[in-house]
């Protein structure tokens, strides 16, 4: 019988050891590319570390050090951003299926104690229609806003005000390795959803053999929705601690043109998406 041989992953005990480890061993290697309008926008690991610093100082400055944090959107960049930097401070991450009714969404929200939502601007009718139903939650962060007001404040303020700021306070943030640092949510399809707690332990060590007994390349194609588990953390996190570039993948109807524009070397899937993937591509043939 063959013995597998586990392969050599550096270690680390912590998200933010391993993003440290990231810019200190590929920090002007392109660590994500997405596009923005026309353009294909490239972000290095150090200026992707120092974007999260910059959120993390703020978040700090509203005190909100160890608040959970809830993310409703769909994929992009600063879903990326958010989630590193949330999983770096002493609080709890909490990503929301934005296909779920706006009622599920609300039960969500109160059940994982959220205190801070980010969301996309295709999601602004539904903050609007629902602050009242969350008066637990602190503070709205809006992805696409400008300037901040008394309704939500701007993610890209945000991160320009904290730029500047010190950063000792977030980055002396720890978390204890077996208290929750993660709530996923389960589909509901046998009756309401339930919260799946995952601590930073588990996520470490999901990284770290999974790395040590699957292989990844250098460049993927980010696809599957980021508040799936399996997505956000054997995909992001595990790219990430690889030093892999991730090309996110804008809308499914482009996934077999993003193909051949990023060229990818892996794609993390899942059988339903496959079978939708292969039909495209077939679809795509008889085209031609």
């Amino acid at each position: 019988m063959k013995k597998y041989v586990m392969k050599p992953v550096t270690k680390f005990s912590s998200i933010r050891e391993m993003t440290e480890l990231a810019v200190k061993e590929a920090a002007d290697s392109v660590a994500y590319k997405f596009k923005d309008g026309d353009e294909i926008k490239e972000v290095t690991f150090r200026g992707f570390y120092d974007q999260t610093e910059a959120l993390g100082a703020s978040l700090c400055k509203l005190g909100l050090e160890k608040a959970h944090f809830a993310c409703i959107g769909e994929n992009s960049y600063k879903w990326i951003v958010t989630f590193l930097t949330c999983l770096r401070t002493a609080g709890v991450f909490v990503p929301i299926d934005k296909e779920l009714p706006a009622a599920d969404k609300v039960n969500l929200l109160t059940d994982s104690d959220t205190d801070v939502v980010f969301y996309s601007e295709k999601y602004e009718d539904f903050v609007a229609e629902n602050r009242s139903n969350l008066p637990n939650v602190k503070y709205f962060i809006a992805f696409d806003k400008a300037e901040s007001d008394e309704c939500a404040l701007s993610f890209d303020k945000l991160c320009e005000d904290g730029a500047p700021l010190d950063k000792s306070a977030y980055d002396a943030l720890l978390s204890d390795p077996e208290e929750t640092k993660m709530i996923v949510y389960t589909s509901g399809t046998t009756g309401i959803a339930k919260g799946v707690m995952l601590t930073e332990h588990n996520l470490v060590a999901s990284i770290y053999y999974g790395l040590s007994c699957s292989q990844i390349y250098d460049t993927g194609l980010s696809v599957l929705p980021y508040n799936h588990v399996y997505e956000s953390v054997c995909d992001l996190l595990v790219s990430l601690h690889f030093h892999s570039t991730i090309c996110i993948n804008d809308t499914l109807k482009n996934v077999v043109k993003n193909m051949k524009l990023y060229k990818p070397s892996h794609i993390y899937l899942v059988p339903a998406f496959t079978d939708l993937f292969y039909a495209n591509i077939m679809m795509n043939i008889k085209k031609q």
